[in-house]
């Protein structure tokens, strides 16, 4: 079991740790997004937005026949919309708005957080191949971990032996036994989850029964000389006349009469047919209610009389609530503050746990080859790569930070050009980890990271007012984003400055070692003398 922990772990551990690190932070997504996009401004309340949002998209998509609503909360700021002309067809207009004037408002392009939560199941791959490079990477996860158990069975005793002032390779076991033992649950949730998620994609059998019974019941119509509902529509039907509908003030009192007016209460308004006798007005509460993304409380109303529909009836059974479960486990939603700092120090101890059995596959090796005297090329590749996985990617991370204070902000694609900031740095620390030596490169990208996270306020402040408003208004979620920006900082710092020790202590090492050579090559001189 030994050799299966070893290699599973080793062979996607690069990937692993992306995947973690890029995750862990979508734990914060919203508040991530709102730092990179400053100009969008907090609203009261959720029900208020969705009457200012209605009455902006009365005067934008006078036409439209379907709208997306997306409603802040003590997390997001600002109204996002999405509306559809016609029957159908592709999106024709989006816009955000400010949720309390109703003035569409021009914040700066970027990605936000939605790169790194695209990134941590996609890792910038063509579709779908970088989600079935993150699913095998989950898989090799899971059998590391049930091989890990299995080949550390005194681990819960080794929990509690931490020896800090002992070797760097016991220090890092005992390190990566620690941060197991932790968290293993969660590791446990978190990996077999992500396989859960996009069970239909890796195993797609199941779907293409049902598309093929579909086919046939369509078919089994046709032969009876009757029509498919989409051939009815594809058909075309003789355009109705324009039905009005019913004013939203009555039906937002309802909802914030059965959920509140604040957070957590509507958090999505969805409407359908609009303009149509069929027209249905959906609001959706926040997903704070209920682990399950399937359990998701919704309020329905003919948006034609404004009256209340009866509860639609939930599809599904057993397998699709475990699906959902899992689904809402792993993306967390569902947490309050508390519970989402939880779940993010643990993703920091996941990461942690990756990147030490990284570190350790190296150490463990390199005594070996230096007494052998000879130099094997797999063991510097895997050097080099640690060095670029786990080092550079926070480098790279704090550049996408500084390319959203120090792009222009009228720049053209200006949020690809955040992800190429990203990309180039990342490849460039993997240049600089091979023609640089090991503990030097280590170094080197260590304190390249603690000083662009925590020189990040620094510039912040110099490049506009957004940190002093922030301050002024007392946004916690602003200024969080800085004091954990600060933290990672100082967290490579710390460990910036464990490397230059251990640097520091090969170099006496070696000098002591060199004056007892000397010392051993005098004495028969002097013996002779």
């Amino acid at each position: 079991m030994t050799w299966l922990h070893t290699w599973t772990g080793l062979l996607l551990g690069w990937v692993l740790f992306a995947i973690f690190v890029t995750g862990t932070a979508t734990y914060f997504k919203a508040e991530i997004t709102q730092w990179m996009q400053p100009e969008l401004r907090r609203g009261d309340s959720p029900v208020d937005a969705a009457a200012v949002a209605w009455k902006s998209l009365e005067e934008r998509a006078p036409e439209s026949t379907r709208w997306f609503v997306g409603l802040p909360d003590d997390r997001a700021t600002a109204t996002t919309a999405f509306w559809q002309p016609g029957t159908g067809g592709k999106r024709s207009g989006s816009a955000t708005f400010d949720p309390v004037t109703g003035e569409v408002v021009t914040a700066r392009e970027s990605r936000g957080a939605e790169f790194f939560y695209r990134f941590h199941f996609q890792l910038q791959l063509p579709h779908p191949w970088g989600r079935y490079l993150a699913g095998v990477a989950a898989m090799f996860m899971f059998v590391a971990l049930i091989s890990g158990v299995i080949t550390h069975r005194q681990f819960f005793k080794e929990f509690f032996t931490f020896r800090p002032g002992r070797t760097s390779l016991r220090s890092f076991l005992d390190f990566h036994n620690v941060t197991a033992v932790l968290a293993l649950p969660f590791y446990f949730m978190i990996s077999y989850s992500a396989l859960v998620i996009f069970m239909a994609m890796y195993m797609p059998w199941g779907r293409e029964v049902l598309t093929d019974a579909q086919a046939r019941a369509a078919g089994a119509v046709r032969e009876r000389g009757g029509q498919s509902g989409a051939e009815k529509k594809a058909g075309g039907v003789e355009k109705k006349p324009w039905v009005s509908p019913a004013p939203v003030g009555p039906m937002l009192e309802e909802v914030a009469r059965r959920w509140g007016r604040e957070h957590p209460t509507v958090k999505r308004m969805d409407v359908t047919e609009r303009g149509t006798e069929k027209m249905v007005v959906t609001f959706t509460r926040a997903e704070a209610g209920s682990v399950s993304i399937t359990q998701r409380e919704q309020l329905r109303f003919n948006g034609a009389t404004g009256e209340l529909l009866p509860e639609e009836k939930k599809m599904g059974g057993v397998a699709t609530e475990v699906h959902g479960t899992l689904y809402g486990l792993h993306m967390a939603r569902f947490a309050g503050p508390a519970m989402r700092w939880t779940f993010f120090l643990m993703g920091l101890f996941g990461s942690a746990l990756v990147a030490t059995g990284l570190v350790m596959w190296t150490i463990k090796r390199r005594a070996k080859y230096a007494k052998a005297g000879r130099f094997s090329f797999g063991h510097g590749l895997v050097e080099r790569l640690n060095i670029a996985g786990i080092a550079g990617l926070f480098v790279a991370m704090g550049a996408i930070f500084w390319a959203n204070r120090l792009l222009p902000v009228g720049m053209d694609a200006r949020g690809d050009w955040e992800v190429k900031a990203f990309l180039y740095t990342w490849a460039a620390m993997l240049a600089h980890a091979v023609v640089r030596p090991v503990l030097a490169a280590w170094r080197e990208q260590l304190w390249a990271g603690a000083v662009l996270f925590t020189a990040l306020p620094v510039v912040d402040a110099v490049t506009g007012p957004f940190l002093a408003r922030a301050w002024a208004d007392g946004n916690a979620a602003y200024l969080g984003f800085h004091v954990t920006v600060l933290a990672t900082g100082a967290m490579l710092a710390v460990v910036a400055w464990k490397v230059s020790r251990i640097g520091a202590g090969r170099g006496r090492d070696g000098e002591r070692k060199a004056d007892a050579a000397r010392e051993r090559k005098s004495r028969p001189a002097e013996e002779a003398v």
